[in-house]
């Protein structure tokens, strides 16, 4: 059961809320009413939570990780250079943490949540959503395109790490390419 499926069965949560507006065809409109009124909900409170649950599901989806992926040209270790010098004013604390704990981990290999922990993220998705936003940052810098998934989604990720998994968890293996320019580049 997906997290919008969940929304459907759950009572919705009381928040600090912060509003915007939303242009809806008329049709959309009336099928936001009718789901609205089968909750028992207002359709205000109905959308807040539908747009909670749709956002998790987007950024679990664009970051989640994936042992396979189309075949990726990895640059080598002189472009990543180039591209981290050029970004490295643009890395956070954060970036910086995992990136630090990454190089020093053994094989260059590492859980998400471990990585996640050491940039002080609240668990695994802080990682996989971070070093997702670090491989766009690097591919757009070297005018590469982005890893796909099989099913053609991206995996800006995959442009840093492999991933593989094994049993309950996955582990993210630092490319060697990457971490010779973070050495390089002084963010080991």
């Amino acid at each position: 059961m997906n997290k919008v499926q969940r929304l459907a069965l759950e009572l919705p949560q009381t928040k600090e809320l912060i509003r915007f507006s939303v242009g809806l065809l008329p049709s959309e409109h009336a099928r936001l009413e009718e789901c609205a009124e089968i909750k028992g909900m207002s359709k205000s409170a109905f959308c807040t939570e539908l747009i909670t649950a749709a956002i998790s599901d987007f950024e679990e989806a664009w970051s989640s990780p994936d042992d396979s992926c189309d075949e990726f040209s990895v640059p080598t270790a002189e472009s990543y250079t180039k591209a981290f010098t050029a970004i490295k004013d643009k890395l956070t604390p954060g970036h910086l943490a995992f990136l630090k704990a990454h190089c020093q981990a053994p094989q260059l290999t590492s859980t998400a949540s471990e990585l996640a922990k050491a940039a002080n993220y609240q668990d695994y998705r802080g990682y996989n959503m971070q070093s997702a936003k670090i491989g766009r940052m690097v591919a757009q810098h070297l005018d590469i395109p982005l890893p796909q998934r099989p099913d053609g989604s991206l995996l800006p990720s995959a442009v840093l790490v492999e991933w593989k998994k094994s049993e309950n968890s996955w582990y993210c293996t630092l490319r060697s390419e990457v971490a010779t320019a973070l050495q390089t580049v002084g963010l080991n």
